[in-house]
Order: C-alpha cells, then sequence, then structure tokens
C-alpha cells in the first residue's frame, strides 16, 4: 500500500502581517471617505440652513420696511424714527384708521446676536421677539430719491436727515450654528464684510464658523 503524505501547510507570519497591512489599508480608506461624506453632508445642511434663515429675514424685512411712512389718509404723521447703521425705527399706518396706534411704530436692532423686532413702545431691544439668529451684523445705509447716500458716516452713530429717506438698503451677515469644516479643513473666515457702499460692516472675524451676507434694497412707499 502506497503511504501519502500529508501537506497541513498555514499561513506564515509575513503573509499574516502582509494580509493585515492590506486590510487595515482598505478599512482606512473606507472609514475616510465615510467620513468625509458625513462632514459634508452636515456642513452642506447647516449652510442650506443659514442660507434659509438670512433669505427669510431678509424678504421679511423687505415687505415690512416698504411701508415705512406708510399714510394712505394722508394726516396720520407716520414718520421715521431713527435711522443709523444699526438700528431703524419707523410708523406705518397698517389699519388705515389715521392715526399711529402703539403697535405701528417698528423698530429693527441687533440683540446680541440676534435680530429684532419690536412693534411696542417704548422699544427695549431684549424684550422684543426673534426675527433670526445667528446674526453678527445688521447694517442700514440710507439714500434720497435722486439715489445719493445720505448717511453721514463720520460720526457714530450715522446722522442721516430722516425727512430725505426714499430709500433703505439693507445688508445682513449670518453665521452657520455650528463650526463643521467642510471635508478635512476648517477654513478661518478672514473676509471683511461690507455693504455696497464699501463701509465695513463686520469682520474679520478670523474663526472657524461659515458666514453669507444678504443685502437687498427697498425703496419706501411715501
Amino acid at each position: 500500500m502506497m503511504n501519502m503524505k500529508k501537506y497541513n501547510k498555514g499561513f506564515s507570519l509575513i503573509e499574516l502581517i502582509i494580509a493585515m497591512a492590506i486590510s487595515t489599508t482598505v478599512l482606512s480608506g473606507i472609514v475616510a471617505v465615510f467620513h468625509k461624506q458625513v462632514v459634508s453632508h452636515n456642513t452642506e445642511r447647516l449652510m442650506v440652513s443659514m442660507q434659509q434663515n438670512l433669505r427669510a429675514a431678509a424678504s421679511f424685512m423687505e415687505r415690512d420696511i416698504r411701508m415705512a411712512r406708510y399714510d394712505p389718509r394722508g394726516f396720520s404723521g407716520a414718520a421715521i424714527l431713527v435711522a443709523n447703521e444699526g438700528q431703524l425705527s419707523y410708523q406705518t399706518d397698517r389699519n388705515e384708521n389715521g392715526i399711529i396706534d402703539a403697535d405701528e411704530t417698528i423698530t429693527y436692532a441687533l440683540n446680541g446676536d440676534e435680530l429684532v423686532r419690536g412693534d411696542v413702545l417704548p422699544f427695549v431691544t431684549a424684550a422684543a421677539p426673534q426675527v433670526a439668529r445667528n446674526i453678527d451684523a445688521l447694517n442700514f445705509d440710507y439714500f434720497d430719491a435722486n439715489g445719493n447716500n445720505i448717511s453721514d458716516k463720520s460720526v457714530t452713530p450715522w446722522v442721516v436727515p430722516l425727512n430725505q429717506i426714499a430709500s433703505i438698503q439693507v445688508s445682513i451677515v449670518a453665521r452657520a450654528g455650528n463650526t463643521i469644516p467642510v471635508g478635512f479643513t476648517r477654513v478661518t473666515d478672514t473676509t471683511q464684510y461690507r455693504n455696497r457702499s464699501g463701509d465695513i460692516i463686520f469682520g474679520p472675524a478670523n474663526d472657524v464658523f461659515r458666514r453669507m451676507q444678504v443685502t437687498t434694497d427697498i425703496d419706501c412707499r411715501n
């Protein structure tokens, strides 16, 4: 009877090390791709949320401020009361009863990083309802009927001839609610945010928050 030799040969140590190295490399690549996708998704979500927050606030303010000095009956005396770079207060006869009621004086301002809108007197910034949060800058600029900038910017706050205001330019800088980086790199925000007249309204923050700015021109109805 012929004897059969059996060879039960396993993996050598070198083969095991090579296999583990290849597996580790592949796994690391999978984890890196997954992490990048998660970070990109979170960043995109934050950017979309910030954009929606900013544009909703700008759209709301545009519709609201367009009614500044609204006086359909001609004897309510609706006027712009305060106009500087950081606050706008105005009257509007919304119910068209010919008088300015207690809730028809509107004020926009910042309370910390909250954009607030008050419609009762006296205006108290801390008590005013929130329009938008994570707002780093709110800037108003003022123009006459010929499009000339009428803000005296040599003083702080700016001095503006209230009876000459025909249009108001509103600039808002919003900040993302978190510091999720894009990819694996944290991007430092070194931007100087300016209104269309070139005035610096915010920055550089030199932090890793993402920001967006929107500027809109609003023609007053009266």
